[in-house]
């Protein structure tokens, strides 16, 4: 009987190079995506029907404008095996963002911090990233000694994958805000 470990093998996807332009950073949008409409979502990604039809039905909520910035993931390396040391088991991706429509906003992020049923999607300047693992959300409402700086809600998103996120380019009119 022949033993075939996991990870042999050794053909990775063609390196892209010589694209023209640069995709500017930070957090501009976030969305949360109920887990249980995830696959429409994740099985067209630019088709803002389908980001339609699930905001409608309550499992995308869209925040439309934010600021903040996607750590990348820190690695989580496991005990190599053989000449081996380590291996890649997973990656811990954290995603903050602040949310400036304060007010109102209090029951939404009382609830979706007990749950762990949602994905987050993110917008830089072009591409829409989308985890492929339900996350932690993790809200905070501070306020500051000065006369001058607005309430905000700080949040952390939490997730751990074995894969960096889904990226698309990002439907036209979907970061915009919807009133139910």
């Amino acid at each position: 009987m022949a033993y075939y470990p996991q990870g042999c093998d050794d053909s990775i996807s063609t390196h892209v190079c010589g694209t023209c332009g640069d995709e500017l950073s930070r957090v501009r949008g976030v969305a949360f995506i109920n887990k249980s409409y995830y696959p429409s979502v994740a099985a067209d990604p630019e088709n803002i029907s389908v980001w339609s039809a699930g905001i409608a039905a309550g499992d995308i909520v869209v925040i439309p404008e934010t600021q903040g910035e996607f750590d990348g993931g820190s690695v989580t390396l496991g005990q190599g095996y053989g000449d081996t040391e380590e291996k890649v088991n997973s990656y811990t991706f954290t995603l903050t963002y602040m949310d400036p429509t304060y007010i109102g906003n209090r029951d939404f992020y009382n609830d979706i911090k007990k749950t762990q049923s949602w994905h987050v999607a993110f917008r830089s300047e072009t591409v829409l990233g989308i985890s492929d693992e339900p996350c932690v959300v993790i809200p905070t409402n501070p306020v500051a000694n000065d006369l001058k700086v607005e309430r905000v809600w700080n949040v952390q998103v939490k997730w751990t994958s074995e894969n960096f996120v889904e990226e698309s380019s990002i439907p036209s009119g979907l970061f915009t805000c919807y009133v139910p």
